[in-house]
């Protein structure tokens, strides 16, 4: 397996390769094959550190630091023919570290206590897209470096705390935060593409408002419930005239969105007492989810296997409450402590870190530990590159060089055979 993190206290990178099986707390256990550093700065202060981290078309890893500065590396994938480069293990070392060759920096224009709140690719505009809790947006193109980045004007209150692209209709987005409800705005025209958007980039963008969700009702007080926007997903939608979300709270609840449903949450779970800081989809067909919490919470919940009535409660003023519960997959435990951060699923597998500065690998369906690896550095985002072992990959070459050689065998057969007819 290849996994990048964002190292927040070096700001910088770490490549973590390792197989299954790996588990550095143990001593007779198996170890990584390599922990390289990349995306190093000249001089480090607590304004470079990355934030987010996104792989972008499998070509540029584009990472976003605290004090706007958005750097672009490419992507050289270490072949055979690199390591044979290698003449001892430092070479091999010094070759990992320039997989990622740093390209451009661009400079985003925000006030000293403003910061990112995600980093999100625009493939049909080769570009992405920077959002901030001030509200902020930039647009920032890839494909031609002499573009500068461009602000998008939102009608947005602020601050924000979580915003989301969705991955049906680019230029469909959503955001909320503190007291800031859900809001899903069309960014431009759908028409727009890479080549329009190079010649006149900077008038083509004009948000507007097409669904602003409305609170939950009041509790059984009667009083009002406070807005705290945490994470917004996108479920999969083929229509780009309704939207569904999901959303998780500040005070640790999930809530899903239909607009065919009007503005108010179709459903509204309790899962957790304490802010939900992340919030990932566990599979492709978007039934369960995986959140994380500031106290060492890393938990699987079904969106599809709920019971309406699980929880009861009595109130003096409004008699008996009840309220409905997702089904509990299951937690994801491998001795974490602290906050997690930092989270990817891919296939079936999904990988953690935050605070307590080590890497988790878990297979996502029985949340067995496949991987733990000490990285001695707090985590603030990730990537995993490959999720096969090396042992695997070797196969599979293998296996792919010899249907090759079959192919060419038949090919030249064929040909023969066609020449004596």
């Amino acid at each position: 397996m290849k996994i990048l993190v964002a190292a927040d206290d070096i700001a910088s990178g770490k490549l973590i390769e390792c197989n299954r099986g790996t588990d550095t707390s143990k001593e007779d256990s198996v170890q990584p094959k390599s922990i390289t550093n990349c995306f190093t700065v000249p001089k480090f202060n607590y304004s470079s550190r990355i934030t987010h981290l996104i792989n972008y078309n499998y070509q540029y890893f584009i990472a976003s630091r605290i004090d706007g500065t958005v750097s672009v590396y490419d992507y050289e994938e270490d072949t055979e023919a690199r390591k044979i480069l290698a003449a001892d293990e430092k070479d091999e070392l010094d070759l990992k570290a320039n997989l990622f060759k740093h390209l451009h920096d661009y400079k985003v224009p925000i006030a000293a206590r403003d910061k990112p709140i995600g980093l999100f690719k625009l493939e049909k505009l080769d570009s992405v897209l920077l959002p901030y809790t001030s509200g902020k947006v930039f647009l920032i193109y890839i494909g031609d470096f002499k573009f500068e980045p461009l602000e998008i004007n939102l009608p947005v209150e602020s601050p924000i705390e979580a915003f989301a692209v969705s991955p049906d209709f680019e230029n469909i987005a959503a955001y909320g935060g503190k007291e800031v409800d859900l809001k899903v705005v069309e960014l431009h025209d759908e028409k727009l593409n890479s080549s329009i958007f190079k010649k006149d980039y900077k008038n083509l963008f004009n948000p507007k408002v097409v669904f602003a969700a409305k609170n939950v009702k009041n509790d059984h007080l009667d009083l009002r419930v406070p807005i705290w926007i945490t994470n917004i997903l996108f479920f999969q939608n083929e229509s780009k005239e309704s939207f569904k979300l999901l959303t998780s709270t500040h005070y640790g609840h999930l809530r899903v969105y239909d607009s065919t449903h009007g503005r108010k949450p179709l459903k509204n779970y309790q899962v957790s007492q304490d802010p939900i800081l992340t919030l990932t989809f566990a599979d492709e067909e978007q039934k369960d989810v995986i959140v994380t919490g500031p106290n060492s919470l890393i938990a699987k919940y079904s969106l599809t296997q709920v019971d309406e009535k699980a929880f009861k409660t009595n109130s003096a003023s409004a008699g008996e409450i009840v309220k409905a519960v997702p089904k509990s997959l299951g937690k994801y435990t491998g001795g974490n402590t602290g906050a997690t951060y930092a989270v990817e699923v891919v296939e079936n597998i999904a990988a953690f870190a935050g605070l307590d500065r080590y890497l988790r690998v878990f297979d996502v369906s029985t949340r067995e530990l496949l991987a733990k690896v000490y990285l001695g550095v707090e985590v603030s985002s990730l990537v995993i590159l490959d999720d096969e072992d090396e042992e695997e990959e070797e196969v599979k070459r293998k296996r792919e060089a010899e249907e090759e050689e079959d192919e060419q065998l038949w090919n030249q057969l064929d040909k023969k055979q066609k020449t004596s007819t």
